[in-house]
């Protein structure tokens, strides 16, 4: 089963990529496409479409692993919802391995990064990690003993939905103040344009750290106070967890030096030193594409499980 490649999907929420990973992490090749407005149906043409193009260019595989953003039952591979789309109780997982005729495994975007993460990043030699996405949404994966924990229903990690701010945004969750809200993309976006009132309506977070990296102070404090936002809630994670490490990635974290200094002072600030001694706060070893990475390490996980478990 593991002789070929394996076909990874990382869903997010304004973008596809579609790539093939070999067994070593590695990516051989991947392509990406735009959402506008992601609903099942644009979002199933998209990776039909890609896919398509990777086996017309002679690419092969024999197993697939897709990375979604919001709730996923691994099991079943059910996309069961996300917020930020509204996509809900799609079943991804069986649609896919019908049309390309192999295995094919669902996971929740942060727990998948932090599969990726645990087989071929910082946490190789780690059995106890956070890992924190923070790109149009926020979330995590939660690695304890060498396993991801589900909690009651499967739905541990929403580290998101932390309050960060009294009375703060509403969040697409019902909430307000929610770390989502308040430091994912489109959040940094709002601080921006409330702060700097000659904003484009169209200006993106990227674009933010752009001016923030030639120094314009708004845009410096904007990506300050994202730092204290994730410090705040990271720092309450640590502290009921008691992990050693956390890893931060997603789209926004690519630009981790704009705001590390107020994040690991905000955690500092916040941890309870004594019991969280030597606690490292990481950027992702495996870059952008760290959710695609995850997904074919997840379906590597699972594969190696269901053999070990028919022994």
């Amino acid at each position: 089963m593991m002789d070929k490649n394996i076909l990874a999907i990382d869903i997010g929420g304004s973008k596809l990529l579609v790539g093939i990973i070999n067994k070593q992490g590695k990516v051989l090749v991947s392509r990406k496409q735009m959402f506008h407005n992601p609903n099942q149906n644009s979002v199933l043409q998209a990776i039909i479409t890609q896919t398509s193009k990777l086996k017309e260019e002679g690419y092969e595989f024999n197993l697939i692993g897709v990375s979604i953003p919001g709730l996923a039952d691994p099991i079943t591979g059910v996309w069961l919802y996300a917020c930020f789309s509204k996509i809900s109780n799609f079943p991804l997982a069986q649609i896919l391995s019908e049309r390309f005729m192999c295995p094919v495994f669902i996971e929740n975007d942060a727990n998948i990064c932090a599969y990726g993460e645990k087989m071929f990043g910082h946490a190789k030699n780690v059995s106890n990690f956070i890992w924190v996405t923070v790109s149009n949404g926020i979330g995590s994966g939660v690695f304890l003993d060498n396993h991801i924990f589900y909690g009651y229903i499967g739905n541990a990690g929403e580290i998101g939905h932390v309050n960060v701010e009294e009375n703060g945004y509403t969040c697409s969750c019902g909430n307000k103040g929610c770390l989502e809200a308040q430091a994912a993309g489109p959040a940094i976006v709002r601080r921006y344009r409330e702060k700097v009132l000659s904003a484009s309506e169209n200006i993106t977070a990227k674009e933010i750290a752009d001016l923030a990296k030639n120094g314009y102070s708004p845009a410096i404090e904007i990506y300050g106070e994202t730092g204290r936002y994730l410090g705040k809630a990271i720092a309450a994670a640590v502290n009921i967890l008691n992990v050693p490490l956390v890893v931060l990635g997603g789209g926004v974290s690519m630009d981790f030096q704009l705001f590390a200094g107020e994040l690991r002072d905000t955690i500092n600030k916040y941890v309870y030193k004594t019991a969280n001694p030597n606690l490292e706060i990481k950027h992702t070893a495996l870059g952008y594409e760290a959710s695609l990475i995850g997904a074919a390490a997840y379906a590597i996980y699972r594969t190696s499980k269901e053999k070990s478990d028919n022994k």
